[in-house]
């Protein structure tokens, strides 16, 4: 085929497998429907649940003691440990301050004909039902069981809020919202300072990097600033500046303008007109200087919050990760891994942003929907009933969304897998000219994860489509009304209170309609970034989903309560009837029995797959043997630490994996304190002096990635080195020298035997003259020992295996051209 047909082709096939309309293909074996769905509210609300533990250090913080600094440990909602807070009796005091000292009397004055008493009644209702509620709440959170301070908390933030609305906006005194912020500052404030007396002496400690609390303080803060600022630019715009109507007299009072109030003027003049401009100019250019500090803070706030988040749950994915058992490891791909890893638990951070934005929009959907019902009744119910649509809406939407998702993400992790492969095994595809076929699979691997996310973006864009369609019609529906009503001039529902407010709004005109039109298609909005939200969320639940399926699992091999560090041994290392498989009646190991002492080695052979490589790993307990027990020392391996056994262990793999740093580094990757001396014994004993000196830079050179440009009689070297540089009492050698030319082996050999006079050596080997330095051959066959001794001993045996072996290996060495054969890429 020709490059021009091969283009052709493979363009075929790209537009097969990515097509302009419909889905696209995705494998039955990874398509899921409805009946695979195992979610619904609950469940996913549980799931972002979890999510607490990592989100838990940013909302409590820590505790800061005088004259001690921060204590480590997460700071809990209210402590039980001899400190107290003064919050509610701190919050109490505030709240009857208000009342008894005149700060909270409201001025009604422009209630005109309603009576004195009923005047009184309203707003202070509105202002003191709150306060109570955060009162409440204050001792809820200090002295109640913990599902208790749970609803004391929420009490507290929900009353506070409507507490600041009602002092700040409801009543026509300053000097009441200054009593509700002295009132929130006090739950504050007992909140993060508590105190205890203890030997007649007090000490204080301050709750410090509270850093989500303090970024939701910010985000309120914001919401009521921009609320503020609205009602009164339109009220000043509309009405004022485009119609010349007097300010009404609370806004003309803040302003500093009674003047230019109603009653004290008829209609504005040009003149006065020009110069209240300039008073909207201020007000705006003003609002925005506040804002910009914390428009740009915010953000990056937000970011080092959300990364400090992710961070906590990836170390924590990670170590769990490394705590799983090689079963684990050896039955899932590692893209899979990785993408859990790195994109599935990011979705924590998600899970927050979309907490605080969903918290937001449904504070800000229920005071549209509460603000528009002060104009409007009708209206008020217009925006309430757009909550039904969106909830059947959601109801279908939901667990598509969910099944969705998880093929995406399965998908993904496949196609992470593909390209992890394919740069893993780069030599191996070059080297059988599989090219063409390793681009085929990644492209259909990418495909499919196009596909599949393709299928996810398709349902959000009709879900948000049609959800917009259904609040367009209904906002269609409540602008019509009120532009008829403001032709008209037809008095609004709450009169009394719009005059309490300040605003001239008493009547639908221009600044009435314009408002009540924004904050109607504002609280549409909220509703529909709520349905997105919430849809989203159903993607970072299954993200997340993903990441606590790992999270759950626990390890094949932990430590015990009362196990013991390993410091070495002194005896013996004893398998007694060792055995264990990998999978159900397929034993790999059966009835293993030996020991090794002090300075000995002990060589493991056999033909391939009897278990050589398991003895070692049960060594180390990346297993725990099913049967019979690993003792040392007389102390069952169990009853040591794994940490600290493994430390005790050092172990060169056949795999000799290498990373992209220096030699010296690589050798020290094990010990990462490791001197210059033991550094250069360890080239020593690996009998690498020759090498390291014909480097440009000795041991400083870096290699390439996994040492690529090394061959694999260096690389074997450089593992051996890595292994020896620990100086641990165990050493485990897997196919030491397979690699090593024998001039270089015999050298490599007599080092370590000199070098572990002390230690326990085992080999798994199948070199002859590596085999004879052994004082113990174990010949495994079917994952039993069949023969052991050393090599005298074996070879006196008539019919051995192990003798077979020797002569089988020996008359493969003497046939002709065996020797160029066995120096082919010996590389030494």
């Amino acid at each position: 085929m020709t490059d021009a047909a091969e283009m052709r082709s493979g363009n075929r096939r790209r537009a097969r497998q990515l097509p302009m309309f419909g889905d696209g293909h995705v494998p039955l074996e990874r398509y899921q429907g409805l009946r695979h769905d195992a979610g619904g509210f609950r469940d996913i609300l549980l799931l972002l649940l979890r999510s607490w533990p990592y989100i838990r250090p940013r909302f409590l913080g820590q505790w800061w003691y005088l004259g001690a600094g921060v204590k480590a440990g997460v700071a809990p909602l209210s402590s039980s440990d001899g400190y107290r807070s003064y919050a509610p009796l701190l919050v109490t005091v505030v709240a009857f301050l208000g009342p008894t000292t005149g700060w909270t009397e409201p001025t009604l004055a422009m209630l005109g004909e309603v009576g004195a008493d009923e005047e009184r009644v309203a707003p202070t209702a509105l202002l003191y039902i709150p306060v109570a509620m955060v009162v409440l709440g204050t001792f809820m959170m200090n002295y109640a069981g913990s599902f208790l301070q749970g609803i004391g908390v929420a009490a507290i933030l929900l009353s506070s809020i409507g507490a600041i609305l009602s002092g700040m906006f409801l009543i026509d005194a300053y000097t009441s919202g200054l009593y509700v912020l002295a009132l929130v500052g006090a739950a504050i404030l007992g909140w993060l300072v508590q105190f205890r007396v203890a030997d007649g002496r007090i000490t204080c400690r301050v709750r410090v990097r509270t850093h989500l609390v303090a970024f939701y303080a910010i985000n309120f803060f914001e919401r009521f600033l921009d609320l503020f600022l609205a009602v009164v630019l339109a009220d000043l715009l509309n009405q004022s500046l485009l119609q010349a109507e007097p300010l009404a007299p609370g806004l003309a009072a803040l302003l500093g303008y009674p003047e230019l109030a109603a009653g004290a003027a008829e209609a504005l003049t040009q003149e006065q007109r020009h110069d209240l401009k300039w008073a909207y100019v201020v007000v705006a250019l003003g609002a925005h200087l506040c804002r910009l500090p914390l428009r740009i803070f915010n953000p990056y706030y937000n970011m080092w919050i959300m990364q400090g988040i992710n961070q906590d749950l990836r170390l924590d994915l990670l170590s769990r990760w490394h705590a799983l058992s090689m079963n684990y490891h050896s039955g899932h791909r590692t893209g899979d891994s990785i993408y859990r890893i790195y994109q599935d638990s990011a979705m924590v951070t998600a899970v927050v942003g979309h907490l605080i934005g969903m918290t937001l929009a449904m504070m800000s959907y229920y005071s549209c929907v509460a603000l528009v019902t002060l104009l409007s009744p009708w209206l008020g119910l217009v925006a309430g009933v757009l909550v039904a649509p969106a909830l059947l809406w959601a109801s279908w939407a939901m667990p598509r969304m969910r099944t969705r998702t998880l093929v995406y993400r399965a998908a993904t992790s496949d196609l992470t897998s593909t390209v992890q492969e394919g740069f893993a095994h780069i030599r191996l595809i070059k080297a059988f000219g599989a090219l063409g076929r390793a681009q085929q699979r990644l492209e259909r691997d990418s495909a499919i994860a196009f596909n599949a996310a393709y299928r996810v973006r398709v349902l959000i864009a009709l879900v948000t489509i049609v959800m917009f369609t259904i609040a367009a019609t209904f906002m269609a529906g409540g602008t019509f009304l009120m532009a008829f009503w403001a032709q008209r001039g037809d008095p609004t529902f709450a009169i009394n209170l719009m005059a309490v407010l300040g605003l001239s709004w008493v009547v639908w005109n221009l600044a009435s309609y314009d408002w009540t039109k924004n904050t109607l298609h504002e609280s549409s909005g909220d509703i529909r970034k709520l349905l997105r939200d919430w849809m989203t969320a159903q993607d970072m639940a299954m993200g997340l989903r993903r990441v606590f399926d790992i999270l759950d699992l626990k390890p094949d091999v932990e430590d015990r309560p009362d196990a013991v560090p390993f410091a070495g041994f002194k005896q013996e290392i004893r398998y007694q009837g060792v055995g264990f498989s990998y999978e159900r009646d397929r034993p790999v190991l059966a009835d293993v029995s030996f020991a090794a002492k002090p300075g000995s080695i002990t060589a493991i052979i056999g033909p391939t797959g009897t278990g050589k490589s398991t003895i070692t790993a049960l060594l180390l307990r990346l297993f725990d043997p099913e049967r019979g027990s690993i003792s040392i020392d007389g102390r069952d391996l169990r009853e040591y630490r794994i940490a600290s056994l493994r430390a005790n262990v050092a172990i060169a793999l056949q795999e000799n994996v290498l990373f992209a740093m220096s030699v010296r580094e690589n050798i020290r990757y094990a010990v990462a304190g490791a001197d210059d001396e033991r550094v250069r014994e360890a080239v020593r004993v690996a009998a690498m002096e020759d090498y390291v000196a014909s480097l440009p830079e000795g041991l400083d050179t870096v290699l390439s990635d996994r040492g690529g440009k090394l061959s694999t009689g260096q690389r074997q070297r450089l593992s051996i080195a890595r292994a020896v540089v620990r100086d641990t009492p165990i050493l485990v050698l897997d196919e030491p020298t397979a690699a090593l030319d024998a001039a270089t082996e015999q050298t490599v050999m007599r080092n370590l035997a000199a070098w572990g006079r002390e230690r326990a050596i085992f080999l798994v080997t199948h070199r002859i003259s590596t085999i004879r330095r052994a004082d113990n051959i174990l010949y495994l066959t079917d994952g039993r020992i069949v023969e052991q001794g050393d090599h005298e001993t074996l070879m006196d045996l008539p019919n051995g295996r192990y003798r077979a072996f020797v002569e089988a290996e020996s008359n493969l060495r003497a046939a002709p051209g065996a020797g160029e054969r066995q120096q082919a890429g010996a590389g030494g």
